[in-house]
């Protein structure tokens, strides 16, 4: 793939930081030289994923993805090589020759970059119309009335849509962009007459909803006047998909913990206004598994505060579960009844609403809580009642400290015998028929780590030996020159070891620097060997430089011992078809590498081996 100039795809990965790109995914903590964080690429519960400022490379070490940058963009977007260098210049601000890359860019990622591109114009029109327009009076008369203040409006790129039909389609035709091009961008509506479209917002308050990367990919809509729906989202399309974003998530303050989970745009930007920069809404649906797995990259404790009435309760109790699922602490911001937290902000203020974070309740208290809800605790039904729900929830609780706390509890709070409760719990996680929200994912999460392990290979002694003074040969400019005089990139025998090797040895021919950066973007087209030169150089392993000519021999001998191999399986087989000069040729060659693995033995024998 040598579409590109090598110098370009370095200024880009040069440009670039790592960190920062992997960062709009994974909640990276520091750890030494490096920075840790759980693995977006399979489920694990301690990180074992790490990142290197300093080498620009990132590996996991529980199931063995890595590579650069480019590598981490390709794998995590499903994007090819061309692709992710596209998104990644433009990010950092370097102009790719078009005539060059158009060609190599596959459809599919060309409409979403036009459809990004599209997103972005629809975000400034809106914006414009509801800073600069007369339609929009109410609009801005609406927002002021909810407390929201002109900063706000700026950073959260509040719009306003116009109430005519084609106010976004004549805008963008000013612009040179088609119907067709907006119906992909859900943006338009075809008329039921199938002769022209529509605008999809119309007289609506817009909230801009971006990816981790901070790109539009799509919209909300809030209606001023009354009608249905109040809040309207854009249709599924090939960059949105309202069940895998969270609204506010590209803005959170990713040192602030827990995160707070809200339903609804107002109350996302109501909390970031007042401060608390940590709250992502979830678009008005039902949480899903895909946004659980998105919020566990950040962070490992949620905070739900969803509204306080019967449809905010029932959400809770079921994003309780999916949050649980995924392995996060999860606690209950408790409501006064009938508000949200918008309204309870506003009516109480910050400090207020500080207090409710800080004595959330554990979302076992919640679900206690919750199962008490309607009975009379006095009447033997209603303690009845209770017994039985609250036995299907102490029996998922898989810490036997945690549910003993909890059984204690509940026995002082109905005057019953612990043993009682212990009986019927006990029967319950017995059977193994109980409600399962998630609080079992531990079991399940090392049965998926397992599967990604058994991927990586035990390392055997020639693997070691190669690895080590291929570390030894990128880092050390005086260990390379020893290696490529005794040497060759052939004499390794593991593929990937090779095609590293024969990149190192290519750069230094060409009088090239060599960086662990720059060997990565000479295998930028193998990803099997660019990932094994990240595990390679982020391994912590010592390394002696005193074993460097102990290593050269070890490496050879193995060559030599694997072509041994081979050439007496060649003599044999021409000896049985009767190809007699064949084999005495190939005899003379096993006799000459047997003769310099005898060499090789005796000087590791007389220098101690390694």
């Amino acid at each position: 793939m040598g579409l590109y100039p090598e110098e370009i795809i370095k200024e880009v990965q040069d440009r670039a930081d790592i960190v920062e790109i992997v960062s709009n995914y994974v909640s990276l903590k520091k750890r030494g030289e490096n920075y840790v964080g759980l693995c977006p690429f399979h489920s694990e519960k301690t990180p074992s994923f790490n990142v290197s400022p300093k080498k620009q490379l990132f590996y996991c070490f529980g199931c063995g993805v890595g590579g650069n940058v480019f590598t981490f963009l390709m794998k995590k977007e499903n994007w090819t090589f061309p692709e992710a260098l596209r998104w990644l210049a433009e990010r950092v601000g370097i102009k790719l020759p078009e005539e060059e890359t158009l060609g190599k860019v596959s459809e599919a990622f060309k409409l979403k970059r036009e459809i990004l591109e599209i997103n972005k114009m629809a975000a400034e029109y809106y914006h414009y119309n509801l800073l600069k327009t007369t339609e929009a009076e109410r609009a801005r008369h609406y927002l002021s009335s909810r407390g929201i203040l002109a900063e706000t409006v700026e950073r959260f790129n509040l719009g306003y849509a116009l109430p005519a039909w084609d106010g976004l389609i004549n805008f963008m035709r000013s612009k040179g962009i088609g119907e067709d091009a907006l119906l992909k961008a859900g943006l338009v509506i075809p008329k039921s007459s199938g002769k022209g479209f529509y605008d999809r917002f119309r007289d609506r308050i817009i909230f801009p909803i971006k990816d981790v990367t901070g790109s539009v990919v799509g919209f909300g809509g809030r209606i001023l006047d009354k009608g249905e729906p109040k809040y309207l989202n854009s249709p599924e399309t090939p960059v949105f998909n309202k069940r895998e974003h969270l609204y506010g998530l590209p803005m959170i303050n990713k040192g602030q913990s827990p995160i707070i989970l809200v339903e609804g745009y107002m109350d996302c930007i109501t909390l970031h206004q007042h401060g608390f920069t940590q709250a992502v809404a979830s678009l008005g649906t039902s949480l899903t598994e895909q946004q659980a797995k998105t919020l566990k990259r950040y962070t490992d404790e949620v905070a739900i505060a969803y509204d306080s009435d019967a449809a905010g309760q029932a959400a809770t109790l079921r994003g309780i579960g999916v949050l649980v699922k995924e392995g996060l602490r999860v606690k209950v911001i408790d409501l006064p009844e009938g508000k949200d937290p918008d309204e309870f902000i506003k009516a109480r203020g910050k400090e207020a609403f500080e207090e409710l974070v800080k004595s959330a309740q554990n979302f076992i208290d919640y679900r206690l809580n919750s199962a008490k809800k309607g009975l009379d605790l006095k009447s033997q039904d209603g303690k009845l009642k209770f017994i039985k729900r609250a036995v299907l929830i102490l029996a998922e609780i898989e810490d036997g400290v945690e549910r003993e706390l909890y059984v204690q509890k509940i026995s002082g709070e109905l005057n019953i015998p612990k043993n009682a409760l212990y009986e019927d719990v006990n029967k319950i996680r017995t059977q193994s028929v109980m409600p399962n929200i998630g609080l079992k994912y531990k079991n399940s999460q090392l049965r998926d780590n397992n599967k990604e392990l058994t991927k990586i290979k035990i390392m055997s002694g020639f693997h070691k030996v190669e690895r080590n003074l291929l570390k030894m040969m990128i880092e050390d400019d005086g260990v390379r020159e020893k290696v490529m005089e005794r040497l060759t990139a052939y004499n390794f025998i593991d593929l990937r070891h090779r095609k590293i090797a024969a990149a190192v040895f290519e750069m230094v021919q060409k009088n090239e620097s060599v960086t662990p950066k720059d060997v990565a973007v000479k295998l930028k087209d193998d990803p099997d060997a660019a990932a094994e030169l990240a595990n390679i150089l982020m391994a912590n392993e010592k390394q002696d430089e005193e074993m460097v000519d102990e290593l050269i021999n070890r490496v050879k001998e193995n060559y030599l011992k694997l072509a041994i191999k081979k050439i007496r399986s060649e003599i044999q087989r021409a000896e049985k078809v009767g190809e007699i000069k064949k084999a005495l040729n190939l005899l003379s060659t096993y006799h000459r590498l047997k003769h310099e693995i005898e060499q090789l033995k005796s000087d590791l024998t007389r220098k101690g081996g390694i």
